[in-house]
């Protein structure tokens, strides 16, 4: 009986950790409509930012700054000694430390792809994810709206990504990504910057910029 009674409290606590998931919360949508229309597809942005990564299991937090050229999918990121480049088919990871580079070509059908391109992550976030409105709560000192996304797809690396939202302008000013393996990582954006120009090369690695870098091809 009672090994009964204790399945059945697990099942209900499952089940109410569950259904504000599994329930779209249309509280959320104009404020996901109003971030998707912050960032335009065919404009470009230069946007600085302040990271957080926390590791959970190690209770360790390293924090810097960052920069990111976003053109549509396209984009490159810089955060301390690695850069990131996506030119919309290959991926090329650097680190300047090492002086090496790994390209990739990742797949739009894996469920990494969504979180590998910042911008589909926002265009997608009323099909691809899960949303649930949290109200206005305190995020760094200020009041702001929190949205829960959890991606549909269940086997990429994160299983939670949180949206804080300036309640006024609508504008998003925060993200943070919970990865699977206990890692969190907080961006802040502290300026964002539209209309800019940018040519396709900045979103691709150049050895020349990087002489003896050691390019690392994982293509299949």
């Amino acid at each position: 009986m009672v090994y009964h009674s204790v399945r059945i409290v697990t099942a209900l606590l499952w089940l109410a950790c569950i259904l504000p998931v599994e329930a779209q919360d249309a509280r959320a949508l104009p404020y996901l409509q109003a971030v998707s229309d912050q960032f335009r597809i065919d404009e470009g942005y230069l946007i600085d930012m302040d990271y957080i990564r926390e590791d959970i299991m190690q209770e360790t937090s390293v924090e810097g700054e960052g920069t990111i050229w976003m053109k549509g999918y396209r984009y490159k990121i810089v955060v301390d000694e690695f850069i990131v480049y996506f030119d919309g088919e290959k991926l090329y990871s650097q680190n300047t430390d090492l002086e090496e580079v790994y390209v990739s070509i990742p797949d739009p059908d894996e469920p990494g792809y969504l979180q590998a391109v910042p911008l589909k992550v926002i265009k997608s976030s009323q099909t691809d994810f899960r949303y649930q409105y949290m109200g206005t709560r305190p995020f760094r000192g200020k009041q702001r709206i929190e949205i829960q996304l959890y991606p549909k797809d269940l086997n990429g690396p994160y299983s939670m990504l949180k949206m804080f939202i300036n309640p006024t302008s609508l504008k998003l000013e925060a993200f943070m990504l919970k990865h699977k393996e206990g890692i969190n990582y907080t961006m802040i954006l502290t300026s964002v910057r539209g209309n800019q120009k940018f040519g396709d090369e900045i979103f691709r690695f150049d050895p020349k910029e990087y002489p003896g870098t050691e390019v690392i091809e994982l293509l299949e």
